[in-house]
């Protein structure tokens, strides 16, 4: 991150906020020309700070009324790269994580109903030959959830301009 500055910074914060906002916007929201702008939103994606741009669905449009947190450790120790490919071929998976301790992942799924998740944790997950056991705890809400990463302070707009 050390190559970034404030007005990059910036730019990252402004398309978390809001990932279709025009580089006209943009431009005028961090001071600068919108060819200027384009030129660093542009560089921020080949050097790997923008991965991409999504739309954030409501899992609950769409039936996805259950969220499950699942614990899985491993027979072989945690760095099975067959066990975390078939983890991430689960249906309904969003998020796996490594973890250090007494578990080998985390995994984050939302399914339809109770019996969908039942089938992916009994009939599928268990039923791995690496997987020696699980744990999982159903979210009953999810009052707070984001994409947007906490990035440090930016100069404000004034400031960032007259620095250019």
């Amino acid at each position: 991150m050390n190559d970034l500055d404030t007005i990059d910074i910036e730019i990252l914060r402004l398309l978390q906020q809001d990932g279709r906002i025009s580089n006209a916007e943009l431009a005028q929201r961090v001071g600068l020309a919108p060819p200027t702008v384009l030129r660093r939103v542009k560089l921020l994606e080949e050097r790997g700070y923008i991965k991409g741009y999504a739309a954030i669905v409501d899992p609950l449009a769409i039936g996805l009324t259950v969220t499950a947190f699942i614990f899985v450790e491993t027979t072989a120790g945690c760095n099975l790269s067959e066990t975390e490919t078939f983890l991430g071929q689960l249906p309904g998976l969003q998020e796996i994580h490594h973890l250090v301790g007494e578990w080998c992942f985390l995994l984050k799924v939302r399914t339809a109903s109770p019996q969908t998740l039942e089938h992916l944790v009994y009939q599928q997950l268990r039923n791995h030959p690496h997987v020696r056991r699980t744990l999982t705890t159903l979210a009953t809400s999810s009052p707070f959830e984001t994409t947007a990463l906490p990035l440090p302070a930016a100069l404000g707009t004034e400031e960032t301009a007259r620095r250019n």
